[in-house]
């Protein structure tokens, strides 16, 4: 019985001497290297996240708004838009109005990018010759007569909008541009412009340049061909627009 007690006590006495020695300091020629986290689970600011955390949407980014326009347009404006999305061709007319003819298109979506059904798009702009037929005597010789100077258009179930138009003539110190208003019952209105991308006009625009670099990339049409191949195809300009506020139907 004596034995089996002191057999005990031995075997005890070892394990914590080996534990104490344990925490003693290595003097071996191996020098200890420290386990650095793993960069899966750390952020730059050293907060631990997990992979789903780093990959998933933040849905709480809102994008920027479409800028208002920086200058009044009222003394262009006409008191009557046009009602249809074609300024190209009046109705019932055989011949189509002069200059370039190009497809402006593009979406109409709230603050965080759900499209915006019903919003009601106007657009009004210089003709070929770059004159407002508002601003012209009747029997002007400059008034283009087959040019429907405004127009119209609603955005469908998928906020998308277009237009059939021309380039826009320009006037002195002002680049080719497009006026448009934006009315919607919920989101309320918008009044603003396009300019065309990469146009040469722009760099002396005193309008274009009075808004800032973002506001200039928001407010710029991206232009294309409608045939990659062919730089006589219609010129294809996309502007989205981006109205302030959520919409009713936003789930995250």
């Amino acid at each position: 019985m004596i034995r089996i007690i002191f057999l005990t006590l031995f075997f005890f006495a070892n394990l914590a001497f080996a534990e104490d020695d344990a925490t003693k300091e290595s003097y071996s020629n191996q020098t200890a290297v420290e386990e650095a986290p793993s960069p899966d689970f750390v952020d730059v600011k050293g907060d631990v996240i997990n992979d789903y955390a780093k990959e998933s949407p933040r849905f709480f980014n809102p994008q920027n708004p479409t800028p208002s326009r920086f200058f009044t347009a009222d003394l262009s404006t006409p008191d009557i838009f046009g009602t249809t999305n074609n300024l190209v061709k009046k109705v019932g007319s055989f011949y189509r109005a002069f200059g370039e003819v190009i497809f402006v298109q593009g979406t109409v979506s709230d603050s965080f990018g759900v499209p915006i059904q019903g919003a009601i798009i106007q657009i009004w702009q210089t003709n070929a010759a770059g004159k407002y037929h508002t601003l012209l005597e009747p029997g002007s010789e400059y008034i283009d007569k087959y040019f429907n100077m405004s127009g119209r258009a609603i955005s469908d179930n998928l906020g998308n909008y277009h237009f059939i138009t021309i380039m826009p003539g320009s006037n002195p110190g002002r680049a080719p541009h497009l006026n448009m208003n934006i009315y919607h019952p919920k989101f309320g209105k918008l009044e603003t412009e396009i300019y065309f991308e990469d146009h040469p006009y722009n760099k002396n625009d005193y309008q274009y340049l009075a808004y800032s670099s973002d506001e200039q990339k928001l407010l710029t049409a991206t232009v294309h061909h409608s045939e990659i191949t062919n730089p006589q195809s219609i010129k294809l300009c996309t502007f989205n627009i981006a109205l302030r506020g959520v919409h009713q139907y936003k789930r995250f």
